[in-house]
C-alpha cells in the first residue's frame, strides 16, 4: 500500500520551509522545576514530543534526520529550496564544543546531499545547493549567550537565536530554580542585536510565584523597555508535565495552573499589546496531550485565542496575522503594497522597520535595519532580516498570487542602503545572511566579509 501523506499548507506559508533537527539528550545545566526530564530525550521535550520522536528514529544523527525530513516533505508535495535549520535539543551551547560543531556541519552535509570536510566546505556547497539554508535557528538560554556563545553561533551559520526568557521577574526566577535573572536577559539580548541576530522570547504566563495582573504587566515591560522589545515572541503557557518538578508541587498544592478562560483571556489581551514589528509564531508547546497533567491542553490554542479576541473586541497586529499568505490563505481582499517604516530604540540602537503592506497593512515583506555605535566587527549599519511572505516559490520562478520573486526585497533593501548612507551618513552595510542566500546577495553588489555580506555605499 503507498502512504499518501496530506500537505499542510500553513508549514511553508511563510515562505520558507522549515527542518527542525533534535540533538541527543544531554545533561543541561539548569534545574528549572518547569522542565521535564526524560532519559530519551533532551531536557524541557518529553520522549514522545514529534522532534523527538524524529531524532530517536535517526538515533539523533543530524545528517539522517534532515534527509528523512526532506524525504518527508518532498511526498507532502512542498517546496525545498529555501530551507530554515531549527536546532533544538536542551540547552545545545552547552554541549561538547565537538558535538557542536559536527552536529551543525552533518545538518549542512543532510542538505548538501554529500559529505564535507568541514564547515566552511559544508557551507560554501550549501550556497548553491538545491536545499539551501536560508537561515538557522538555535534555542539558548540567556546566560548561555555571551561572547563566546555569539562568535560560535557566527560560524554556524545562525541568523535567529530563541531566548528562554520566560519572565522578567528575578524573584519568579529565584523560585523556579531558573539560574539566571533579567540582567543576563538584557546583555544577551543586546549582544545578539548588534552582531545582527533576529531575536526571539520564549514567554511562560503562569509560573509559580505569578498572576495574570503580573503577567500582563511583565508582557507590557517586554516593548516598554527598550532593554527588551524581542523581534518575535514564542508564547507557552506554564504546564504541569510529567518528569517535572513542578509535577511534585502541583501534587502537593504548591502549584495550581490559571483554568483555561483565565490564561486564554490572558494570553489574547497579550497579543493584543504586540507591537508591528513582532512575530507570535507559536502559542502553545509541541507536547503531546498525555504528558500533560495539569494546564491548558487546547490543541487549536491559537485558533481559541483568535476567536476570543473577536468577542472582545481585541485586535492583534502582529507580522504573523498580517502575513500576506495567511490573508490570502484566508479570504482576505488584498490590495497593493507600498512602503511603510517604524522606528523604535532597542539596547543602545535604532531599529529601523521597512515593511510593503496594503492600506488594511497585509504585510508582503519586511526588512530590519539597526544602526548602531562601531562595537562589532566594525558594523554601524546592519540588516538583521529580509523576508518576503507568502507561500514558498521555488528560486528562479514566479507566481502570480505570490509576494516573492517580485523585487520587492531588492526594492527593501535599496530603500535600507539609501537610510543608512543618507540619513546617518554610514559607508557600509552588512548583513548576517544564511548561507543559502549569499549568492543573492552577492547579485546585489554585496561580498562576503567574515560571517557577514557587505557592500560599500557611495
Amino acid at each position: 500500500m503507498i502512504k499518501t501523506l496530506m500537505k499542510k499548507v500553513s508549514r511553508t506559508i511563510s515562505g520558507v520551509t522549515p527542518v527542525a533537527v533534535m540533538a541527543k539528550p544531554f545533561p543541561c545545566p539548569g534545574k528549572c522545576v518547569y522542565c521535564p526530564s526524560s532519559a530519551y530525550a533532551p531536557k524541557s521535550y518529553t520522549a514522545e514530543s514529534p522532534a523527538v520522536l524524529r531524532g530517536r528514529k535517526c538515533n539523533f544523527d543530524a545528517r539522517k534526520q534532515v534527509e528523512y525530513r526532506l524525504n518527508t516533505l518532498t511526498e507532502m508535495g512542498h517546496a525545498l529550496d529555501k530551507i530554515e535549520l531549527i536546532i533544538m535539543g536542551g540547552t545545545f551551547l552547552a554541549y561538547p564544543l565537538d558535538y557542536q560543531y559536527q552536529f551543525i556541519k552533518d545538518c549542512y552535509d543532510g542538505l548538501n546531499g554529500v559529505s564535507s570536510a568541514d564547515m566552511k566546505e559544508a557551507q560554501k556547497l550549501n550556497e548553491t545547493a538545491e536545499h539551501r539554508c536560508v537561515g538557522l535557528c538555535i534555542e539558548t538560554r540567556p546566560d548561555f549567550c555571551q561572547e563566546e556563545e555569539i562568535k560560535r553561533m557566527l560560524e554556524f551559520g545562525t541568523t535567529r537565536v530563541e531566548l528562554g526568557v520566560q519572565t522578567l521577574d528575578d524573584e519568579i526566577h529565584r523560585l523556579t530554580k531558573r539560574g539566571h535573572g533579567v540582567a543576563e536577559v538584557i546583555s544577551a539580548t543586546k549582544l545578539l542585536r548588534d552582531y545582527g541576530f533576529k531575536v526571539y522570547y520564549h514567554w511562560m504566563p503562569g509560573l509559580p510565584g505569578s498572576t495574570p495582573e503580573h503577567d500582563m504587566e511583565l508582557s507590557r515591560k517586554l516593548f516598554d523597555d527598550e532593554y527588551c522589545r524581542p523581534d518575535g515572541l514564542k508564547l507557552y503557557p506554564t504546564l504541569v508535565v510529567t518528569g517535572s518538578e513542578l509535577e511534585s508541587w502541583y501534587h502537593d498544592n504548591r502549584y495550581q495552573p490559571y483554568e483555561d478562560e483565565r490564561m486564554i483571556d490572558l494570553l489574547a489581551n497579550i497579543k493584543s499589546l504586540l507591537p508591528k514589528y513582532v512575530r507570535v509564531p507559536r502559542l502553545m508547546r509541541d507536547i503531546p496531550s498525555k504528558f500533560i497533567i495539569a494546564g491548558c491542553t487546547d490543541l487549536a490554542l491559537r485558533e481559541t485565542v483568535k476567536r476570543r479576541m473577536r468577542e472582545l473586541n481585541l485586535r492583534c497586529q502582529c507580522i504573523r496575522c498580517r502575513e500576506y499568505g495567511h490573508r490570502l490563505r484566508d479570504g482576505w481582499l488584498v490590495g497593493e503594497p507600498r512602503l511603510t517604516r517604524l522606528e523604535y530604540d532597542a539596547s543602545h540602537g535604532k531599529e529601523i522597520f521597512l515593511c510593503y503592506e496594503d492600506e488594511n497593512e497585509t504585510l508582503f515583506g519586511l526588512l530590519r535595519l539597526r544602526v548602531i555605535p562601531k562595537l562589532h566587527n566594525n558594523n554601524e549599519a546592519l540588516v538583521r532580516e529580509l523576508h518576503i511572505f507568502g507561500a514558498e516559490v521555488p528560486l528562479g520562478e514566479k507566481k502570480e498570487q505570490a509576494a516573492q520573486h517580485h523585487g520587492l526585497g531588492k526594492r527593501l533593501l535599496l530603500e535600507a542602503e539609501r537610510i543608512t548612507a543618507t540619513e546617518f551618513h554610514i559607508k557600509k552595510l552588512a548583513i548576517l545572511s544564511g548561507v543559502g542566500v549569499r549568492d543573492y546577495y552577492r547579485s546585489l553588489g554585496y561580498h562576503s566579509e567574515g560571517n557577514y555580506m557587505a557592500k560599500r555605499l557611495i
